[in-house]
């Protein structure tokens, strides 16, 4: 078991609750898939650096969890086949 942190970017036009909802979606992942201490931070509406999908901002999430790279791989997955995610990068600590 490995320590991973993954950030991702979701649409800014989601609210408060849509974004609480989309995290815990991404917990559950993480938890069904073998992943353990999970730890979901959210680091609020922020601009981005950049345009992405002609979006200016972004909701930024910052989620630490212990598990396989095959966990981490499936969690990725399921982040870009959501539709709200815009962006997200998954490093090992």
């Amino acid at each position: 078991m490995a320590h991973y942190e993954i950030t991702y970017i979701l649409r800014p036009v989601l609210e408060d609750p849509q974004v609480d909802e989309v995290a815990a979606h991404f917990s559950t992942v993480a938890k069904d898939n073998g992943g353990t201490e999970i730890a979901p931070e959210r680091m609020g509406k922020k601009r981005l650096a950049f345009e992405i999908q002609k979006l200016r901002e972004g909701h930024y999430i910052c989620m630490k969890f212990d598990g396989t790279a095959d966990c981490a791989k499936e969690i990725v997955r399921q982040m870009r086949l959501h539709e709200n995610v815009m962006r997200a990068l998954l490093i090992r600590l």
